[in-house]
């Protein structure tokens, strides 16, 4: 634009005013800049609609428009044309909604120079071709996550199919070669139905985080006793347990009742417990649950005895297909979703979810969740998540 004229529309009803922004174009002696002017809106809309303009100066106070309205009306005739509001002395709260609203700049009348006036348009021009490149660009990247997204979710879909059937077969082989454990032919079926269990648990894994991203997870709280609860996850966990590692679960005989979604909270406990299993080659693991009632806190504590997480990488390790060891040469398999799982549940139940670890003595997730019920002895079931945000959130701030 530096080298064509650039054509500006003022649009203000006030001829004196108008003289003074003229006679500031002349005084910078800027030939590139090309005034045109107009009194009220509907002419203005008329000249948009036939000649091209690359900025308008836009008084808010005309015959035919007063205000904001005065902006989404010209934006609405030229959404492509940068616009500096034009104010008076004391509407300065007025303009700042105006940019706020869709304009690229304000000027106080009575307080403009040529300087000002000029740097005002150019500067609004290029304001304008900034935001429309981050829009493009922002467009682009939500086009392409719903792509990926897509992808990921119909590769996912065909790859479960396929994988159920194989892990069926493989079950029959392991009953007909059921007396024959120590044969060839048991072991390979048991590691086909080991390894499919495992890639079908990665499917499902990828097909979550592509609900999570969507924002198409419900949150289906209700009351939770935490004492069955408890006792049903240490009984039904199905998290194969290496020989040399030990699973203990330190809870007291007496927990409270909570009210929040039993499935994503036992999900993230046992990703945290999978995770921790996985990393520990010998030792312990410990699960540990405390009710403390003098925060309205609930806590579940998932420590290890591994291998331990370097600080520089602790706080990554809950993003996407992030890992501790992301080398080719790492020793523990995963893509390094069970985490990031973790975190977007809690986050949907207002939870918390921190780690504290050590090289080479292990680690320890905490996830706090506050306690009891709904303040109002109320137990709506709300079936998304700004429901249930809205219905049970607590201030953090409150229980610390």
């Amino acid at each position: 634009m530096s080298d064509a004229v650039t054509r500006v529309l003022l649009i203000e009803d006030n001829p004196d005013d108008a003289f003074l922004l003229r006679e500031a174009l002349n005084e910078a002696r800027d030939a590139s800049i090309a005034l045109v002017h107009v009194g009220q809106l509907d002419d203005a809309a008329k000249l948009l609609r036939e000649q091209t303009f690359h900025i308008i100066l836009l008084d808010l106070s005309l015959p035919d428009s007063q205000g904001i309205e005065t902006v989404l009306r010209v934006q609405s005739q030229a959404p492509s044309v940068p616009i500096v509001v034009l104010t008076g002395l004391d509407d300065d709260n007025i303009a700042v909604q105006a940019v706020r609203a869709g304009a690229q700049d304000y000027l106080v009348k009575g307080n403009i120079d040529a300087r000002m006036l000029v740097r005002s348009i150019r500067y609004a021009a290029e304001r304008k071709q900034a935001y429309e490149e981050m829009a493009r660009l922002a467009a682009d990247l939500a086009r392409a996550n719903k792509v990926k997204d897509e992808f990921l979710s119909v590769i996912s879909h065909e790859l479960r199919t396929p994988l159920i059937a194989i892990m069926g077969y493989a079950q029959l082989l392991e009953a007909d070669f059921s007396g024959e454990a120590t044969s060839d032919h048991a072991k390979a079926a048991c590691v086909i139905r080991q390894k499919s269990d495992d890639l079908l648990g990665m499917i499902r894994s990828i097909l979550q985080v592509v609900k999570i991203e969507a924002g198409k997870v419900m949150v289906d709280s209700g009351t939770v006793d935490l004492d069955d609860f408890i006792k049903r996850l240490a009984r039904s966990s199905s998290i194969p347990v290496k020989n040399n590692v030990r699973v203990e679960w330190d809870y007291p005989s007496q927990l409270p009742k909570i009210f929040t979604d039993a499935r994503k909270l036992k999900r993230i406990l046992q990703n945290l417990i999978e995770n921790a299993i996985k990393f520990t080659d010998d030792g312990q693991v410990t699960i540990a649950v405390r009710d403390l009632p003098d925060r309205g806190l609930v806590e579940f504590k998932v420590r290890d005895s591994g291998v331990g997480i370097s600080r520089e990488v602790i706080p990554v390790i809950f993003d996407k297909f992030r890992q501790a060891d992301s080398t080719d040469k790492r020793h523990h398999e995963g893509m390094g979703l069970g985490l990031y799982i973790a975190k977007k549940f809690a986050e949907l139940l207002n939870a918390k979810i921190t780690v504290e670890s050590h090289l080479g003595t292990g680690s320890e997730f905490t996830v706090t969740m506050f306690n009891g019920l709904p303040a109002n002895g109320d137990a709506p079931h709300p079936k998304d998540q700004r429901q249930t945000n809205s219905n049970t959130t607590r201030k953090w701030s409150d229980a610390q």
